[in-house]
């Protein structure tokens, strides 16, 4: 009726312009990668100043607990107090013996997996020594 349409405005980044230095507009593409790996690193950084000054955060309350279980633990252990979750862990500090089945079969998974690690590497050392140059028995 009034020959309008619909229409936008909008602004196109040419320069960016910080402290004497100008930089292309790619410097604001930041990903959601970088931003959490920023975040994590703040949040640890918090948590670790407030465990060091003994300073109750939200991200270091976790922290607290956690720790302050493990002395509760360790003093368990070293008692006659007990209670039935810490039960089967004075009964493996006990008899290491009765719980040690399990590890042999582990390691030696670990040895053979070594194994044929170690011979595929000398096997490809063995490859690449011939390097196309031809050999004394060739």
């Amino acid at each position: 009726m009034l020959n309008i349409s619909p229409f936008t405005y909008g602004l196109g980044v040419l320069q960016v312009y910080d402290e004497g230095n100008a930089f292309s507009p790619d410097v604001l593409d930041i990903s959601e990668d970088q931003l959490l790996k920023t975040f994590t690193s703040a949040i640890t950084t918090i948590a670790s100043v407030s465990l060091a000054i003994n300073f109750p955060t939200l991200p270091s309350i976790i922290h607290s607990l956690v720790n302050s279980y493990k002395k509760v633990l360790s003093v368990a252990i070293e008692t006659e107090y007990s209670w039935p979750e810490i039960t089967e862990l004075k009964d493996r500090i006990a008899n290491p013996d009765a719980y040690a089945s399990a590890a042999p079969v582990a390691a030696a998974a670990e040895t053979k997996a070594e194994a044929k690690e170690e011979a595929k590497e000398e096997e490809e050392a063995e490859e690449s020594g011939d390097e196309g140059f031809g050999g004394l028995f060739d």
